[in-house]
Formats: structure tokens, C-alpha cells, sequence
């Protein structure tokens, strides 16, 4: 299925830093940055069962400490079962937070879930479920800086043609302190959502921001004809979590500049890295 390799390397190149209040509770209280960028998703009850499947999942996680303390996770889970449960789910989990003065940590998580060839009579559909959560917090806005960012992205293509049927797209961006705020809730109208498990909560600006989104609904679209169909859902989450120090002094400016230079050529390499990974995984179907 090389043709399907270039829808999927896509989901892999966001690059754009980018992350209620229940979460934030939960963690150290010692922790003067937090970045928390987490979606998830899970499909249940399709009316056909695909040909084949493929997951795939990847994480990168790194940290540095010159003086404060810092940690960094991720988590990525992929499942498609097409026997009795007829179902699908995965999560990409990534969050950073540190303390003190002196520290880089970043982490960076995606999943994927693809079902080849559907055989569709009549109508397709399937029952839905899913959270998409971005949070950012930190302490002091002069030298503490947090980012969390994702992507989740549902398309539904004809296997033919390779037409583009449907979508769902849900990205966000979160960087505490900065201008770069932004929230995406992009459904078809093939989908229908339950008004009453579907909400939408954001706060944008100060030193904790958050983007939140849980929802539930069903997928239904019908054909005239015999149609082949290929899903392809994934999402990717990353945080990263710094500190600079404060800009009184052209010292500070130069390394405040190289900390961002060295966090984009990170997140360059992991996007290399991972469209590898698929293209490793996707020759072998």
C-alpha cells in the first residue's frame, strides 16, 4: 500500500510548539513548567470490516539540565481489531515539566490506525469517541517557557481513485509565553455528534492556558455503488518545556535564540525519523 505512504507522513511533520485545571492538580507541585498535549480515540461497531490493518506508533522524549530539574514522557498505543469486537482505538500521550533554573525537555508521541478496503454495498458507518487536550503552566513569564501542541486527523478515502471522501480535524497550539495561541474543530458533515457528551472549553493568555475538546457521535455516509474505502486516523502530540535567562542582557538574548535553534532541530530530526518508520512499515503491506 505505497500509495497511501504520502497521507500518512504528513501526520508526522507538525512542528508548530504548541498545551482543566483537574490535571494540573495532579501533578508535583514543585513543577514550575508543565506541557501536557494528549488525544485520543476509539471506534466501535462498523457496519464492514476491512481487508487488512496497520498501527503504528512512535515517542521521543529528551531532556537537558544545566543546574534545574526536568523530566519528560511520552506514550503512544495503536489497536485495530477486526474480529469480534470490530474496533479500533489509539492514544498519543506527551508531556514535560521542570523546576528551577537551567533545563530543556521535550517529548513527542504518535499513533496511527489504517484500515485498508472496506467493501461497501450500501452505507458505511461506525460509532465514535474522543478527547483532544492541550494544557501549559508555568511560574515566572521572564524566564519560564512552556509549549504543547497536536494534531488529530480522521480521512476516509475511495481505494480507487484515492479521492478524498471525508475528514475530522482537530489541532491546537499552546505557547505560554507568546502569541501562537490556536484551537481547530474541523468535522464533515457526515458526522453527526451527541450534544450531550460533546463540549469544547479554551483559555488562551497568562501563564496557564488550556484547550480542551471531549466528544461522542457516529460517522454515516451511503453510496450508489460498489465502493472500496481506506481510513486512515492519527495524531501526534508534542510539548517542550524551558527556561531562559532573563532578558536584561545581550548574554541572555544569544542564549535564548540557541535554545530555540536546538529545539527546532530536534523536532526536524523526529520528523525524519518517523516518516522512515512508515515508510519502513508500509512496504511490507
Amino acid at each position: 500500500m505505497k500509495k497511501y505512504i504520502k497521507f500518512v507522513k504528513r501526520f508526522l511533520t507538525l512542528a508548530t510548539p504548541a498545551i482543566a485545571t483537574s490535571i494540573l492538580a495532579t501533578l508535583p507541585s514543585q513543577a514550575a513548567t508543565i506541557a501536557y498535549s494528549e488525544s485520543k480515540f476509539n471506534i466501535n461497531n462498523f457496519s464492514s470490516s476491512p481487508l487488512d490493518v496497520r498501527t503504528l506508533t512512535d515517542t521521543v522524549t529528551k531532556t537537558i539540565s544545566t543546574g534545574g530539574q526536568v523530566t519528560a514522557d511520552a506514550n503512544a498505543e495503536a489497536k485495530f481489531n477486526i474480529d469480534a469486537n470490530n474496533s479500533a482505538s489509539n492514544l498519543s500521550f506527551s508531556q514535560a515539566q521542570g523546576h528551577g533554573d537551567g533545563y530543556t525537555g521535550s517529548a513527542e508521541s504518535f499513533a496511527a490506525i489504517i484500515g485498508y478496503d472496506f467493501i461497501v454495498d450500501k452505507e458505511f458507518s461506525f460509532d465514535f469517541s474522543g478527547l483532544f487536550n492541550l494544557k501549559t503552566s508555568i511560574d515566572d513569564a521572564l524566564t519560564e517557557r512552556a509549549n504543547a501542541g497536536g494534531e488529530f486527523l480522521y480521512e476516509l478515502y475511495d481505494s480507487e481513485t484515492r479521492e478524498l471522501l471525508d475528514s475530522f480535524k482537530i489541532s491546537g497550539n499552546l505557547s505560554t509565553i507568546g502569541n501562537n495561541d490556536a484551537f481547530v474543530f474541523e468535522p464533515s458533515s457526515s458526522i453527526t455528534f451527541d450534544s450531550s457528551q460533546t463540549s469544547i472549553d479554551k483559555s488562551f493568555g497568562g501563564i496557564q492556558e488550556y484547550a480542551l475538546t471531549s466528544f461522542k457521535g457516529k460517522y454515516s455516509r451511503t453510496f450508489d455503488k460498489s465502493t472500496r474505502l481506506t481510513l486512515i486516523e492519527s495524531k501526534s502530540n508534542q510539548v517542550s518545556v524551558y527556561t531562559v535567562p532573563e532578558p536584561s542582557t545581550i548574554l541572555g538574548s544569544l542564549f535564548s535564540c540557541t535554545m530555540f535553534g536546538a529545539l527546532s532541530i530536534r523536532k526536524r530530526k523526529r520528523a525524519s525519523s518517523a516518516a522512515l518508520l512508515v515508510n519502513k512499515d508500509l512496504r511490507s503491506v
